[in-house]
């Protein structure tokens, strides 16, 4: 028997097409095999006891997150995703699993490019499954970066610190549980770029990948690409605007564009693009017509999607909760915030 229960939120919606969350319940490795796409599989249980998958899942349209746990052991071979780089953080690993004929170890990401898959997964697994688009993700990343995680995940181990991977898995769990909570928010569009861009960063924040050496020709290149993304930033949709596209319209990696703006700011890209959209959440608020929109609604629009954490960014940034400045009628002009 399978139980499968899917929210569609936005996935019918011109404003996010393919998000939405499932909750799978199976009994049966023939099941699991069907609804395990983009994955390939064939699944052989390994002794007696009963088959039972249980899988959260959220599926944006260039993620694809999900929690799973096995109740008895299961050989799994087949192929990989096409086109997807995967990569596992356990919960709780079994004694006996097995990645390609190897123990997961203590440091690194378990990861996969498009390939063979073979794997060991022992009675009571719990573990995080991740998978991103490749062509989305080599878009996101400047060149070197990108060229060092692909060449990483060819050995099929990302360089993690356990303690970061740690990190990593908890955050996971708990996005997922919020999302699943209230599907809802993936009505909009804002939301689901920032989810993306969320998972991409914390990606990042976990591998160990090293750091560009100061040249000349890089402060030249910090500069100019500076200059180029506040102009950007001067007429960009806040709603739209995140931290990867602004360096492909720079034409400037991350790592270039961080190191700019902390030089002539202080503070990073993410953070200043932060505060443009809390900024821009804040003319929304004072805009508004009274009794038509809510703090929820504005704040989802400008991609805020936790919005007890929004709300306390926001009285940080304006000494008042954003309930606050709904209630009170303000002057907007619709000139550019950074005009």
């Amino acid at each position: 028997m399978q139980t499968s229960r899917q929210t569609p939120a936005a996935a019918r919606t011109a404003a996010a097409p393919s998000s939405f969350v499932v909750l799978q319940d199976i009994d049966d490795p023939c099941v699991w095999e069907a609804a395990s796409p983009p994955w390939e599989v064939l699944a052989s249980p390994i002794g007696r006891g009963p088959f039972r998958n249980i899988k959260r899942i959220l599926v944006t349209p260039n993620w694809l997150i999900y929690r799973e746990s096995f109740a008895c052991a299961l050989h799994v071979q087949g192929w990989t995703p096409a086109g997807m780089l995967a990569f596992t953080v356990p919960i709780r690993l079994g004694a006996r699993s097995r990645y390609w004929g190897a123990a997961l170890a203590e440091h690194g990401l378990r990861t996969s490019l498009p390939g063979s898959l073979d794997v060991v997964l022992d009675a009571g697994q719990e573990h995080m499954v991740a998978l991103t688009r490749l062509d989305w993700l080599r878009a996101q990343l400047d060149p070197v970066t990108a060229q060092t995680i692909e060449r990483n995940a060819e050995s099929r181990v990302l360089p993690a610190a356990a303690r970061q991977r740690s990190a990593l898995g908890t955050w996971l769990r708990h996005l997922l549980n919020r999302v699943h909570a209230e599907p809802r928010l993936l009505e909009h569009r804002g939301v689901v770029t920032a989810l993306e861009q969320d998972l991409l960063d914390g990606l990042l924040r976990t591998l160990c990948l090293g750091g560009p050496g100061a040249t000349l020709e890089a402060a030249h290149r910090r500069q100019r690409g500076f200059d180029l993304a506040i102009d950007i930033m001067r007429c960009a949709d806040l709603d739209e605007l995140n931290f990867a596209d602004l360096c492909t319209q720079a034409g400037v990696s991350q790592r270039t564009l961080e190191y700019a703006f902390r030089e002539r700011l202080g503070t990073s890209p993410m953070e200043f693009i932060r505060r443009l959209r809390l900024h821009g959440v804040r003319r929304a608020l004072l805009a508004a017509s009274r009794g038509d929109d809510t703090v929820a609604s504005i704040a989802m629009t400008f991609g805020f999607y936790q919005l007890g954490r929004f709300a306390a960014q926001y009285r940080a940034l304006f000494g008042e909760l954003p309930s606050v400045t709904l209630t009170r009628r303000g002057t907007f002009t619709g000139a550019s915030l950074l005009g």
